[in-house]
Formats: C-alpha cells, structure tokens, sequence
C-alpha cells in the first residue's frame, strides 16, 4: 500500500486507494481534498509572515477517485491579511472549493491569564482504537481506517454524546512531501465528523458537504486532539462542533453541517 494520499503528475494529482472515504467505495473521505486545498493556499506567497487562521472548504459533490487539478485566486492581498480561494476539479466538473484567510504574524509582549483553564484529555490515557469495530469492517482500504491513527477516551466513536479523541495522519498528503503542521491540521479536520453521533453509522449516513476549521495557533506535534458534540435533528440536518487541541492546549475550532438521510 502507497504511503501518500496524492501523487503529482505535471499539473493533476492522482489519488491513491488511501482517499476512499466511508460512505461509498466510488468518493473520498472529505480529508483528503481538505489537505490539498490547504497545501495549494500555504503556498501562495504572501508580502509578510502570516498564518493562515480560517479555512473553509465546500464540497459541492462527491470527490471521484480520479485525477483531479487545484487552481488559486488571490482575492485580497496585504501587509496584515490576505484572502485565497482555491478550487478543486475533476476534469471539467469543480468537485469542491475553499476560501482562507491569513493574518500577518507578529511578535508581542501580551500580558494574558492561562489560555482557558480547560482539562485536555491526557494522550498516554487515550486507548487505540479500529474505527472499522464502530463503522463495520471494510475489504477496501479507507482513509479513515488506513490513513489515520486513532486514540479514543472514554469509548469515543463507540456511544452516543460527546466524543473525545486523538488523531495522527500516518502517510503523506502529496508523494515526496512531509505534510507542515497547518496542512496535517486540514487534512484531519473531517475525522471530527463522527467523533460524536447520535446516529448508528450503520444505519444512517450524515455527510458533512462543508468543513470550517480556525485556528489561533498550529498544532505542536503530530497528535491533534479533538471534542466534538453532534447536534442531529428528525430535519435531517445537523452539525457538528468541535474543540481543536494539541498537548499543549487548545488551538481551534472546526464546525462542519451534516446531511443526513438513512443507509440503503
């Protein structure tokens, strides 16, 4: 098995069976578009430092696992922000587009209290976990089960409520490449999208067509923390929000809506 989750051939990035998302063996796992985009806006070149602070992907429909090109446009550029869109296409149809904002980095001499006082979950207390024994087991490779390492407290993933877990991304988002922190923070955005349920995946689908991550900081390490809550309604819409932390303590926020409809 391929140890990246794209391979760049001239101006397409091919996708390896590492894509495959849950909900049908034909599309991605919204994570990796979400780490592609991410490198293509970390790469527009900006006048001063500057961190990328929200970052918003649509997916206007399922992503094919077929070559696909990432094109950019700079919206707005400055010494203290700029503004990126990028927009992802499968052949001449756009599968999916993001917008980022960026705010310049300075240094500051800030007199501020403890970040929030609030109590990570300890990551050596966190047990390893198959998502396939909550998600059913799977004869493809899957991002979610093959790409990523999962640490769980409390038998997140396993029961209904509030979710607590730990996330490292095992491979390489593009071939050659070692992911930086922002895009390694993007690309595990999506596994927020069940840390928490209400709703038996066996038997419902909630698919999440957005992804909104921000963040004051970049993650410390490769372990990104996550405590989500699921709010799931009879409408058949919800939404998902979570607390975004590494072991140092927290960074962000990821907020992403779900459609949801019972399985086939």
């Amino acid at each position: 098995m391929s140890g990246y989750l794209f391979e760049e051939r001239g101006n397409v990035f091919v996708p390896t069976e590492l894509t495959r998302g849950g909900w049908s063996d034909e599309a991605q796992h919204g994570s990796p578009p979400s780490g592609l985009l991410a490198r293509a806006v970390e790469a527009v070149p900006t006048a001063v430092e500057m961190q990328t602070v929200r970052f918003t992907i649509d997916l206007f429909r399922p992503v094919p696992l077929t070559p696909l090109t990432v094109r950019t446009e700079v919206r707005r550029d400055g010494l203290r922000i700029q503004v990126v869109d990028t927009y992802l296409c499968a052949g001449d149809v756009e599968v999916g587009r993001a917008s980022a904002l960026k705010i310049r980095v300075g240094t500051f001499d800030l007199e501020l209290p403890d970040e929030t006082g609030e109590v990570m979950p300890p990551l050596d207390r966190a047990e390893p976990m198959s998502i396939e024994d909550a998600f059913g087991r799977s004869r493809l490779p899957r991002f979610h089960t093959h790409a990523v390492e999962i640490r769980t407290v409390d038998g997140s993933f396993f029961r209904p409520g509030m979710g607590e877990s730990w996330f490292r991304l095992k491979v390489q988002v593009v071939a050659g490449e070692e992911p930086s922190p922002f895009v390694r923070l993007a690309t595990l955005a999506d596994m927020s999208n069940g840390n928490s349920q209400n709703l038996h995946p066996r038997r419902w689908i909630y698919v999440n067509p957005d992804i909104t991550l921000y963040a004051s900081r970049l993650p410390e390490g490769e372990w990104i923390g996550m405590r989500s809550i699921a709010h799931q309604h009879p409408s058949g819409i919800g939404l998902a929000d979570t607390q975004v932390f590494d072991q140092r303590g927290p960074l962000g926020r990821i907020n992403q809506a779900q459609l949801i409809e019972p399985r086939s």
